[in-house]
């Protein structure tokens, strides 16, 4: 049966494979040996969509994808082994007459085309917290934090299931104080003191590392520019310390202090 199908089977001349992270439409017989799912067929997967849709994914960099895959579609699956078997390990599709698949590359895009891609996802974008959240006088110690963390999008790209994750990596901390200067920090937890009193600011800057992923298909792919991503500022108010009266030792002298005196609490 296998010599049969083979007589009867006809090539098509077709353009090679897309380019990286393209793709194409193309279709193919009821039983085809076609020159262009041949030449696309090296370490590459079949994925099957939900409406019965075909894609031929390029670039997986699995060992294990199959140099040609049957989709037997009703008929009997000895036929597909037959034809594995007998050497034939072109792309063979027992799918019905112009059947539409779609050819995709994700092997190398370019740094462009990624980033045309990417550009519409983005983290959540950061906030900032401080520790104590209550009234913060001269001299206190204020932890600050922020709610930077990793973060996992799920999307599609070209038509498949991928993932895009963001990982904070750098901190950038700016805290003002009054009229004082800035004071800077790069961890991720800093702890400012203020000394002076008034309105006073926190601002952060997060820089995050890209990656996607082709669910099932590449393993977490870094690429670059990393992202980076302002927090909203936080405004708060530093008040003087008041000292109080009642815990002021007793002074020793009767009279005023003197210019130059050296009396007791002078």
């Amino acid at each position: 049966m296998a010599s049969m199908i083979l007589a009867s089977s006809g090539w098509v001349s077709a353009p090679s494979c897309p380019a990286a992270f393209n793709s194409v439409n193309t279709t193919i017989g009821a039983i085809t040996s076609s020159s262009e799912l041949t030449v696309c067929a090296s370490k590459a997967l079949f994925i099957k969509g939900s409406t019965g849709s075909l894609s031929l994914v390029l670039g997986s960099g699995s060992n294990s994808s199959p140099a040609c895959l049957v989709y037997p579609n009703g008929l009997n699956p000895d036929l597909t082994y037959n034809l594995l078997a007998t050497g034939h390990v072109g792309c063979w599709s027992l799918y019905p007459p112009n059947q539409t698949i779609t050819i995709v590359n994700i092997g190398k895009p370019s740094q462009t085309k990624l980033q045309a891609a990417l550009k519409s996802f983005r983290p959540t974008t950061p906030k900032i917290f401080r520790k104590p959240n209550t009234a913060i006088l001269v001299g206190t110690k204020v932890l600050f934090s922020t709610s930077a963390s990793s973060e996992v999008i799920k999307t599609k790209m070209l038509n498949l299931a991928a993932q895009v994750r963001f990982i904070p990596i750098a901190y950038k901390w700016s805290f003002r104080s009054g009229a004082r200067q800035a004071l800077s920090s790069k961890i991720a937890k800093p702890t400012f003191i203020p000394l002076q009193q008034g309105a006073s600011l926190a601002e952060l800057s997060v820089n995050y590392s890209v990656e996607y992923t082709f669910i099932g298909l590449t393993p977490w792919i870094r690429v670059t520019p990393n992202l980076l991503l302002n927090a909203l500022p936080l405004n708060f108010v530093v008040g003087a310390v008041t000292p109080n009266p009642s815990l002021e030792p007793p002074r020793l002298v009767q009279e005023p202090c003197s210019f130059g005196s050296t009396d007791w609490r002078c």
